[in-house]
């Protein structure tokens, strides 16, 4: 017997939305039930994410995207290109990208499947300025010629020291790296950053059922 389809209607998005606090609008929600659709659909064969149904992944997952968007709003913060390394299955930069449209978003992600997986969505549901790269980070920002990023995200991609010495001299004059980071100390990260010669633009918790989760944007001292 074939699998049931995964279905998700806007309506429930918007309501769970609604749960943590956030009012997304009836295109977004219906991008972002078409989102989780595929994602669940393909997670059967995939694995792409630890959660098993759409709800788990929305309460788990997506709700970091919308702490994400408000965050960069809150903070003013202004990109005319954003990378997203190691992109995965999307998360948070798909659902991010839909409720926050700044300039130009590259997802940059090294293994096929989850790429192929993540130009798929796009093709159903276009989001503006926003693109697939297929290959390793130090890949695409090699260029040619050489890219600079207003904005670098990352998650779980490798340790956030790494990340600041992979990106650093691919940043803008004003780019800064943005790291979603979970059980966080922010003052000794704050040092840590500080040795590296980083400095601590801005910062915000927030919890996902027990759990403490963090957002900071770090930007390299002159």
């Amino acid at each position: 017997m074939a699998a049931r389809m995964v279905q998700v209607s806007g309506l429930e998005v918007q309501e769970f939305a609604s749960r943590s606090g956030f009012v997304l609008t009836d295109d977004v929600a219906r991008h972002l039930a078409g989102y989780l659709e595929l994602l669940m659909q393909w997670n059967r064969v995939m694995n792409l994410v630890g959660t098993r149904s759409w709800q788990e992944t929305f309460s788990a997952l997506v709700v970091d995207s919308l702490h994400l968007g408000r965050f960069l709003e809150k903070e003013g913060i202004v990109a005319d290109t954003t990378w997203d390394l190691g992109a995965g299955a999307g998360l948070p930069g798909l659902p991010l990208r839909m409720i926050w449209t700044q300039g130009t978003f590259w997802m940059v992600e090294a293994r096929e499947k989850r790429a192929i997986f993540l130009s798929t969505v796009l093709a159903r549901f276009p989001l503006p300025q926003t693109h697939v790269f297929r290959g390793r980070a130090e890949q695409f920002m090699a260029g040619p010629p050489p890219r600079r990023a207003d904005l670098v995200m990352s998650r779980a991609f490798m340790p956030w020291a790494d990340v600041l010495a992979l990106v650093r001299d691919n940043l803008t004059p004003q780019g800064a790296v943005l790291l979603l980071l979970r059980e966080c100390h922010l003052s000794e990260l704050e040092n840590e950053a500080q040795a590296r010669h980083w400095t601590l633009k801005a910062a915000a918790d927030y919890k996902v059922g027990q759990t403490r989760r963090t957002l900071c944007a770090l930007a390299p001292m002159p």
